[in-house]
């Protein structure tokens, strides 16, 4: 253990923060959001997400690095990218992804200026590391910019470069709102640093919303999926949507088959995917709570956020399911942080899970899983499809996920100490 990882580990436990998670990663201090450059890389899973390394509230970011060996355990690094750049003053180094190409990993990223008179301008950058440890930008960044894009493309809300390689070219997906409406735009590049537009991958849907995020483009068995987080106007909240489709590489086209939601709750946002080491599609979110975003910081603690359980991604009879990555505990009347099966859940049965500050109860229909979560600072209803007795579950302080075959629900309860499991 080096001093670094000894004193981000001291302020994990100095803090005493009941609220803070055990086994969902979580930076020592300040705001986290989306998770970037997800890659196993050299021996190594690398995660970086969003950092305000100097405030539990959103603000200027940098990316924070972790690493791990199992996708369990996460070695802090601290900060690998910095807002320190004219082309990202004021804004800061936004999300982006992750390729390794010739040995060399490589980061595209989001730069994100504000001018003196208040005019956003978003452009795409690249880092590179030839040891994964220390990054250098590259020197004629931007390397993509509004510009680049179709005609109506907005400055301000070009972001958020997901990279993979496809048939020996690079290709890249990036959230943009054209004319005032979300898009998802696909660009391609033999180098990673020239790039051209080749189509609005997906567009004119309603669920897309007034701007897209993320964007995540992948194959699995042959089948593509393209995820995205949609912003709504109306008061509607953010969301993950998974669109099952058909990708014409010719003609650059997605031809959309179905689409749901990735995450039946409203804190399960900005999503990525990568490949692990034995080729399997792993998925990791960022968890957080829509309503309440800054209790945390407003009340004296001093983190913000996390990153939800790792899950590997599969195809089941043709249907997308997420299984998470942990290690399974035996249920029983006394329980603590970890992850569950539960095998017989039928209908009528209810289990009831009591914690420190609050409660969560869960009720099983013929068609769902009726969760009601009674915490310090709100209470909520939510509905999780059931389909079949089996549901997972894992309990942590200040979240709850659950997994239901092709279904889940995560949630930013802020309740910690759960300790009894009642069935009725």
């Amino acid at each position: 253990m080096n001093a670094n990882q000894y004193l981000y580990q001291q302020i994990r436990s100095l803090d005493q923060d009941p609220f803070r998670p055990d086994h969902h990663f979580t930076a020592p201090v300040g705001w986290i959001n989306d998770p970037n450059g997800l890659i196993y890389y050299k021996g190594w899973y690398h995660l970086f997400c969003q950092h305000n390394p100097y405030s539990g509230h959103w603000d200027t970011m940098h990316w924070y690095h972790a690493r791990s060996k199992d996708l369990k355990h996460w070695e802090d690094l601290g900060e690998a990218l910095e807002p320190d750049q004219d082309y990202e003053t004021k804004g800061g180094v936004f999300s982006g992804s992750a390729i390794v190409k010739d040995d060399r990993l490589y980061l595209i990223y989001t730069a994100h200026h504000v001018a003196s008179d208040g005019t956003i301008d978003e452009t795409q950058c690249v880092a590179y590391s030839d040891d994964g440890l220390n990054f250098q930008k590259y020197a004629e960044n931007p390397v993509l910019t509004a510009a680049d894009g179709p005609s109506g493309l907005a400055a301000a809300d070009f972001r958020d470069p997901k990279v993979f390689e496809h048939d020996g070219s690079y290709y890249l997906v990036a959230s943009g709102a054209v004319d005032g409406r979300g898009q998802v735009l696909l660009f391609k590049s033999a180098d990673l640093v020239n790039w051209k537009y080749v189509s609005a991958i997906l567009k004119d849907q309603p669920y897309m919303g007034r701007m897209t995020e993320c964007p995540d483009f992948f194959e699995i068995a042959g089948q593509a999926f393209l995820a995205f987080s949609t912003i709504y106007d109306n008061g509607h909240y953010s969301t993950v949507n998974i669109v099952k489709g058909e990708m014409n590489w010719e003609t650059g086209e997605f031809t959309p088959v179905d689409q749901e939601l990735f995450d039946a709750g409203p804190d399960f946002y900005a999503s990525q995917s990568f490949v692990d080491k034995d080729g399997q599609r792993i998925m990791i979110p960022w968890l957080r709570s829509v309503d309440q975003a800054d209790f945390l910081a407003d009340t004296g603690h001093v983190w913000n956020g996390m990153m939800g359980l790792p899950r590997q991604l599969s195809l089941v009879n043709g249907e997308l399911v997420q299984s998470p990555i942990t290690d399974w505990k035996e249920f029983s009347e006394e329980v603590e942080n970890g992850s569950y099966q539960l095998h017989d859940f039928k209908p009528g049965k209810k289990l009831s899970l009591l914690g420190v500050n609050g409660r969560v109860e869960i009720s099983r229909t013929q068609t769902d899983y009726q969760v009601k979560v009674v915490s310090p600072i709100y209470q909520k209803e939510y509905q999780l499809p059931a389909a079949s007795d089996d549901l997972a579950l894992d309990l942590d302080n200040s979240c709850l996920e659950l997994f239901a075959q092709k279904q889940t629900l995560s949630l930013f309860t802020f309740i910690y100490g759960i300790k009894q499991a009642i069935w009725e």
